[in-house]
């Protein structure tokens, strides 16, 4: 496998989970962050359109998410796709803009705000809807494509569809011995270094300095945020305007296990049945809703890694 994203791939690939402890030293811990929902402007909206390559369109899909943005591809690029955004660098399988709704048709925006396409709904059932697609007023492809299901909005799933920013990071690692480190904005650790939380990077260079990793990024991995979806994406945003898209599941909705698969082979990666946790943890004495990666790494020795991100909702 490619290692471009090398670290990356080792918490998403072989994962055995242990849950995290919760204590942070001692404390009672404030309450759990409320959720405003702020950014779920456009819940009533929000769908998934797949099958498009059966209609003549250069791309598979378009998702329609709760906060409003439009994700469409992955691009199908033997079909050419002129109208494609040339601005900004990111993923090279898909395009990711905004969209407004008028009745029935739905208003894709590339970052810039101009129109990439239009989506008008002819008819649409509970699995199956008639679209007409128009690519800069000029390209239309009509026909009938699948709507996305979506998963039961319980209390646990709209919880964790929303929005995420990256409030601390923490990495556990076991070779031979156990160590833990909480990555925290702003705060100097050994030398006078700093780590980002939100920062791929970081985290990378502080695995080099514990354990036998040799790989580097080739570029600026800093997350501006995580989305999950309720018919079952999650996108990875990067402040260098890259992102991610992959999709997820409940695997024990009542422990917080989800799965997901990743696949962008233009990078390298394909991650299937990868596995999470989503829970709750403390932290000076704040409580946070985390997402937690674990992995056993074979590189040069064995070792173990747990990754955490500790999460706040993203309002603005």
């Amino acid at each position: 496998m490619k290692k471009k994203l090398f670290y990356l791939a080792s918490i998403c690939i072989g994962l055995a989970f242990t849950a995290c402890s919760s204590d942070d030293g001692g404390g009672t811990a404030a309450p759990v962050q409320t959720l405003t929902d702020a950014l779920l402007t456009n819940k009533d909206e929000a769908m998934t359109l797949s099958g498009l390559s059966d209609i003549d369109a250069p791309f598979e899909e378009i998702v329609f998410t709760e906060t409003g943005r439009a994700i469409v591809g992955p691009i199908i690029e033997e079909n050419g796709a002129p109208q494609r955004r040339t601005e900004g660098s990111g993923s090279s399988n898909y395009i990711i803009g905004t969209y407004k709704t008028q009745g029935a048709i739905y208003t894709v925006y590339n970052e810039d705000g101009t129109v990439y396409c239009t989506v008008e709904l002819l008819s649409k059932g509970e699995k199956k809807a008639n679209i007409k697609i128009t690519l800069l007023g000029a390209s239309e492809f009509e026909g009938e494509a699948s709507v996305g299901e979506k998963i039961p909005a319980d209390d646990v799933t709209k919880e964790l569809c929303r929005e995420w920013t990256i409030a601390t990071t923490r990495l556990r690692h076991s070779d031979g011995v156990s160590a833990v480190m909480q990555f925290e904005k702003g705060k100097e650790y050994k030398d006078g270094v700093k780590y980002d939380p939100s920062s791929l990077n970081d985290i990378l260079a502080y695995a080099k300095s514990v354990a036998a990793i040799n790989e580097s990024f080739e570029e600026d991995m800093n997350i501006t945020s995580i989305e999950f979806t309720t018919d079952g994406r999650f996108i990875i945003y990067f402040k260098n305007k890259k992102y991610y898209v992959g999709k997820w599941s409940w695997k024990d909705k009542a422990k917080g296990y989800i799965k997901y698969d990743w696949n962008d082979a233009s990078m390298g990666n394909k991650f299937e049945n990868g596995e999470g946790i989503f829970s709750v943890q403390k932290f000076q004495k704040q409580t946070y809703r985390t997402l937690t990666f674990g992995a056993k790494i074979d590189e040069g020795k064995s070792y173990k890694v747990e990754l955490s991100f500790f999460l706040n909702e993203k309002t603005q």
